[in-house]
């Protein structure tokens, strides 16, 4: 665990700073007769506490977790959940958390905040004066909750938004990731916005996609780079034909996703960057990949009885979608059919001239995607084709 010092002076600062620029924002977007939407880390449009947040929190810390959510535009529940887990919000009864420092000689305060790993601690880095009393008290859940929101941030944005990797840069345990996770779905009343990841407003699509409209783009013929966040595993970030960029950041998002595999060379229907193979982004149980990847392969058409075609007439695919790999493909699918030498994951092309490209190639002349997004308009990074 740990956190820079911030003044009491700084900090309001940056509140202000914030304040302002959502005002100036939502002036801009009145001029131009659209709206300005917020995800999760803005701390605009937060997701309210549940009942269950309601009867397990005590108030004062809910306030606090809320509080400093918005102050520091982290999710909220994600401070709670951390809270839960390390102390029950500060009612654990163990060494470290009202006084002294845990049995691991280390960590301290409801929000278990490292005190010995500097100079400086994290807690030296992270911590803030919340309450503005001129102290800044570890053991204090006025100040050590905001401080937890400073730490996250700053963990967040290392993670080019990815809440896992930002999660587990508070404690490295993939145990401690997924628990975290589950009670911040528990304490959010809205359970679609509470675990989404936190990337810049640039990964973000500007909506809902219509999956079942689509719309044949012949520019930018180009790719685009997907955020690290957006990758599996720590692998290397890969890009993606630039006209589909915003269907598989999207897809990502709403079904809790991750890429193992966009445009790379040597492999079949991936060589000019219109097909991706995706895992869940919250773990590996049955359950997981059935509300996650499973979910979005019979949104787009997929089904058991056409699954070892994977292609229309046999699949009533979506019109912007080519190709859906999974249970019952040979090679493809969940762990219920996968294991051992098969990989278990979901495969996506996208409709394309070149379907089928296994080698590194130009981009297509044309592409079929969503009708879904103006951010599709956005500059679309080159890189060298091969």
């Amino acid at each position: 665990m740990g956190a820079i010092a911030t003044s009491t002076g700084s900090l309001r600062i940056a509140v202000a700073l914030a304040a302002a620029l959502v005002l100036v924002l939502a002036a801009f977007a009145s001029l131009l007769g659209v709206a300005v939407g917020f995800d999760t880390c803005t701390g605009g449009d937060q997701p309210g506490p549940s009942a269950a947040a309601d009867r397990e929190i005590p108030a004062r810390y809910l306030t606090a977790y809320r509080t400093a959510g918005r102050a520091f535009a982290v999710p909220w529940q994600i401070l709670a959940a951390i809270g839960a887990v390390e102390t029950n919000h500060g009612r654990l009864d163990a060494p470290g958390v009202r006084s002294g420092v845990n049995r691991y000689g280390c960590c301290a305060g409801p929000m278990q905040f490292n005190l010995t790993d500097g100079p400086p601690s994290t807690w030296q880095r992270y911590g803030v004066d919340g309450d503005h009393d001129g102290t800044k008290d570890v053991y204090d859940p006025e100040d050590a909750i905001p401080s937890a929101a400073n730490y996250v941030r700053t963990l967040l944005r290392d993670a080019d938004g990815d809440l896992r990797q930002a999660i587990f840069g508070y404690n490295h345990s993939h145990a401690y990731v997924n628990d975290v996770l589950a009670r911040a779905r528990d304490y959010a009343d809205d359970i679609s916005v509470a675990t989404d990841g936190c990337a810049s407003g640039v990964d973000a699509p500007a909506g809902p996609a219509d999956i079942r409209a689509a719309q044949r783009l012949t520019a930018p013929r180009a790719f685009r780079t997907l955020p690290t966040w957006g990758m599996a595993g720590g692998r290397a970030p890969q890009p993606v034909d630039a006209r589909i960029y915003t269907d598989v950041i999207w897809m990502l998002r709403r079904y809790h996703l991750r890429v193992t595999a966009a445009r790379e060379d040597g492999h079949s229907t991936h060589g000019d960057g219109t097909g991706i193979d995706l895992v869940p982004a919250d773990g590996i149980t049955q359950g997981v990949w059935d509300a996650s990847a499973g979910q979005l392969a019979h949104d787009l058409g997929w089904n058991p009885g056409c699954a070892v075609s994977g292609v229309r007439p046999s699949c009533p695919l979506v019109p912007a979608i080519q190709f859906v790999g999974y249970d019952g493909y040979p090679g493809h699918g969940s762990p219920r059919t996968c294991g051992g030498d098969c990989p278990a994951h979901l495969h996506i092309s996208w409709a394309s001239g070149c379907y089928g490209t296994g080698g590194l190639s130009a981009p297509c002349a044309w592409v079929i995607a969503f009708a879904s997004s103006a951010e599709r308009s956005a500059p679309a990074r080159t890189v060298t084709e091969q």
